[in-house]
Formats: structure tokens, C-alpha cells, sequence
């Protein structure tokens, strides 16, 4: 064969292959079926995401999280400051209406950093926050402004914000705080005490619980701890013990410490009022929230034990505070 037709060969090999993989590829027409031959059809490549940039208008709102029918007054009930995060914490606005300067590089993040003004006797109820809007991508809880008091810090995505020709702004959807009403007045119950248990084994209740002074009110509870005045744990178990909001606890959940006159049970719920366990009164529904303790005894004659359960909470400043009661049991 002479040199002319070998090329003229194998450019029509060359387009043939081409062509076939054209047609594999889905470009010419509906592929055709070879054994063995397989090629995947190149993947429909995704759009570049769209980042905001320019002017976004922000726009919150605040409600009583157990009367969402009561307002509260951002900038007096609560305070909300709007952050972007470029190699340092920035600060770019204030509570609702305020201008924010949006860049690219924020990549349509914008962090919502809420916190109660001294003297408000609110909680922020951060978990309903999240639940309620859609925006919302995580909670932490730092301080992000190096004053040494941590506020709620809210991430939220505001891609898609809609645009305003007129102003030439874009709108920030509606951010929705929510707030609890601290209860500052309540009180725990005083059971009688137990006598004539005898010295045999015996299982016996102490049914504590607490009440809220009103109605549409919470209680942030940090720690519960149970104290005999005795270190002879042959004499005395804990079996369980009912905590509102966690459930009723085996004994074993409970740190104990037998000191030199007295065995202490502790659970721990949170110390900062992130992650405490919030007891909370909605309107109409039974103001009691039950401590029940179990205990298992075997007394000797004579003896008499005092147990107190101690009730820690903390209040709107993160203080901490506690309720406490004594009930004695005698052989």
C-alpha cells in the first residue's frame, strides 16, 4: 500500500474512533450498544454558587418562647449583633434594620451573636432558635468580642436574600429570637419525715418536687446533689432519683463521694447556661416538677438519717443559686 493511502487510512480510522466516542459520549444521537465498549457520559457540571455582596438589611424579631403571642423588645429584652468572620471577628451592625456590608469572601455567612442585657430576667431558649429558623446552621457558645462573657453565637446562611431594586439592598430573611421568662421566685417541696422503717432492707420514697411562681416561666437547672449524714454505705443506696426534662435516674448515673461523715450523690447537667436542663411552666399545665428520690435502707437501732437533696440552678446572669430540703429517716 502505498504511503498516501496509509494516511488517507488513518485519518479515516482516527475520525471513525472519534466519532464513536462522540456517540458514547451522547453527542451524536442515542449511543450505539458495543460489547465490551463502555464510556461514561461526561457529568452535567454544576453552577458556580452564588455569593452576596453589597448591602444586606437585616430583620429580627422577638417573642416570648412560652407566649408567642408577647412580644419582646430587641435592643431592651435582648440584644443581637451581627459578625462576619475574616481572620478575626468582625462587627458590622446592630439588631434589626441595620445596613451590613457583605462581601464575597463572607461566602453568604453572617453570624447573629445574642445575648440578654443586665437586669432583663430572661433566658435565650438558643434550642428553639435553632428549630425555628431554617437559616440556622449551628450554635456555639463563646465570647467573640473579648469582654470574658460568652453570648449565643448563631451561624446562619443568608444565600438567596432577596434583592431590592429600589434600594438597592439586599433583604436578610427574618431572624426570630426567642426568650424565656426567668423564674426569680420558686420554691421546693418539704416531705414529712420517715419514721419507724425498722432494720430489716427496705425501699423507701421521698417524693421532692418543685413549683415555679407562675405560669409561662423556666428554671435553668445545673446540678442535682443528694447528701446523707452518713459514710456507712451498707446503711443506705440511692436507687433512683427523677430529674424534669432528663428522666428518672438509676442510682449508678449519680457520682458518689463517701466522705468522713457523710455519702454525697452528684449529677451534673451543665455549669454555663448552655446545656443546663431548662424546666419550663407553659400556661395551663400542672405546676409540679417532680425530685422523687428511691432509696434502699438497712438501718441499725436508733439511727437517724437526715438526707437533703440540694437543687442548683442558675439564674439569667449565670449566676448559680439552689433550693434545698431535709427529710429524716429513723429506724
Amino acid at each position: 500500500m502505498k504511503q498516501k493511502d496509509k494516511t488517507k487510512l488513518g485519518w479515516i480510522v482516527a475520525i471513525l474512533i472519534l466519532a464513536l466516542f462522540a456517540n458514547q459520549m451522547g453527542y451524536l444521537g442515542p449511543r450505539i450498544n458495543i460489547p465490551g465498549l463502555t464510556v461514561e457520559p461526561k457529568p452535567e457540571e454544576k453552577p458556580a454558587p452564588t455569593y452576596v455582596a453589597g448591602i444586606v438589611t437585616t430583620n429580627v424579631a422577638a417573642y416570648d418562647s412560652l407566649d408567642i403571642a408577647t412580644s419582646r423588645t430587641v435592643g431592651t429584652n435582648v440584644k443581637v449583633y451581627w459578625y462576619v468572620y475574616r481572620n478575626g471577628w468582625v462587627l458590622l451592625g446592630t439588631g434589626s434594620s441595620a445596613d451590613l456590608s457583605i462581601q464575597k469572601e463572607d461566602y453568604n455567612i453572617v453570624y447573629a451573636v445574642v445575648s440578654v442585657p443586665s437586669g432583663q430576667n430572661f433566658y435565650v431558649d438558643y434550642a428553639k432558635i435553632q428549630n425555628m429558623n431554617s437559616r440556622v446552621q449551628s450554635i456555639e457558645y463563646k465570647d467573640v468580642d473579648g469582654d470574658n462573657v460568652k453570648e449565643y453565637v448563631f451561624r446562619l446562611n443568608i444565600a438567596d436574600s432577596p434583592y431590592a431594586t429600589g434600594t438597592g439592598k439586599y433583604n436578610m430573611p427574618l431572624f426570630t429570637v426567642y426568650l424565656l421568662g426567668y423564674d426569680s421566685s420558686h420554691s421546693i417541696s418539704s416531705p414529712a419525715d420517715i419514721t419507724s422503717v425498722g432494720t430489716a432492707k427496705v425501699t423507701k420514697h421521698v417524693e421532692w418536687y418543685t413549683t415555679m411562681s407562675a405560669e409561662k416561666k423556666a428554671l435553668a437547672i445545673s446540678r442535682v446533689v443528694l447528701i446523707v449524714n452518713t459514710s456507712d454505705t451498707s446503711k443506705v443506696a440511692l436507687k433512683k432519683l427523677n430529674i424534669p426534662g432528663i428522666g428518672n435516674l438509676d442510682g449508678s448515673s449519680f457520682d458518689q463521694d463517701v466522705l468522713s461523715d457523710q455519702t454525697k450523690w452528684t449529677y451534673r447537667i451543665s455549669s454555663i447556661l448552655y446545656g443546663a436542663d431548662y424546666i419550663k411552666l407553659p400556661a395551663g399545665t400542672l405546676n409540679k416538677f417532680d425530685f422523687a428520690t428511691q432509696l434502699e435502707l438497712k438501718l441499725s437501732s436508733g439511727d437517724v438519717l437526715t438526707f437533703t437533696l440540694y437543687i442548683y440552678y442558675l439564674d439569667a446572669t449565670e449566676s448559680q443559686a439552689s433550693l434545698s430540703d431535709a427529710v429524716n429517716v429513723s429506724a
